[in-house]
């Protein structure tokens, strides 16, 4: 076999190995589905909850790697007093998966309170019921409570059940996703909701106004 025979059999091996791989990534690529609303359509007022919108610093959204965000704070009507800040984070990159309580508040100096973490469950729209967790963070003498869940958009159901295995599903939320993503974060201070009475009730008020804005296809997760 000549020189100019082998370079023509190695040329067409890598074209074909070129083509399997394009084919391959067409096959496995998922879609990145945007909301279906913007998140400002949210209702200022949630069942018992009345919002306003709070400013957030250029550096923070930056930082925050998102591409459509909330950040309001609901106060309640019947709870004088009692205050939740929502910070909702939408990234069609599926990046803001990096920035959740657990990553974030340990870098500003809030150490997590094990005793407070609490797992609850939330009647949804489509007649399930939504897990979120609840988190408790502590800086000095201040101490804070964080309820999160968050939703991936368009990927499919090997992915949807390979997130949920124990070996990754604690470590999935710090990953990127091949298709969007999007965090629900509540924030008050601790000593307001000790038992998660509030929380669960805006959650639940909270879902039913999410509903129209999110995609169809969609996942739940909790474990942050």
């Amino acid at each position: 076999m000549t020189r100019a025979h082998r370079c023509l059999i190695a040329g067409a091996l890598l074209m074909s190995g070129l083509a399997a791989r394009a084919g391959l990534e067409g096959v496995n690529r998922t879609e990145r589905p945007p909301l279906r609303r913007p998140l400002s359509s949210l209702p200022m007022e949630l069942g018992d909850w009345v919002g306003r919108d709070e400013a957030v610093e250029p550096s923070i959204v930056e930082r925050a790697q998102t591409t459509e965000y909330l950040n309001r704070v609901y106060e309640s009507r019947t709870r004088p007093g009692l205050r939740l800040t929502l910070w909702v984070n939408y990234s069609e990159k599926g990046t803001n998966l990096r920035h959740t309580p657990e990553i974030c508040l340990p870098s500003g100096g809030w150490e997590k309170v094990e005793s407070q973490t609490r797992v609850f469950e939330v009647p949804s729209p489509n007649g399930d019921a939504l897990k979120l967790t609840r988190l408790g963070y502590s800086k000095g003498e201040l101490v804070k409570q964080v309820g999160f869940w968050y939703y991936i958009f368009g990927e499919g159901k090997l992915e949807n059940y390979v997130r949920q295995l124990p070996i990754t599903s604690r470590s999935s939320h710090a990953q990127t996703t091949k298709g969007s993503s999007m965090t629900v974060e509540t924030f008050h201070p601790g000593e307001q909701d000790p038992d998660g009475a509030a929380l669960k009730d805006f959650a639940r008020s909270l879902l039913v106004a999410l509903e129209p804005i999110l995609p169809e296809a969609r996942a739940e997760y909790y474990v942050p």
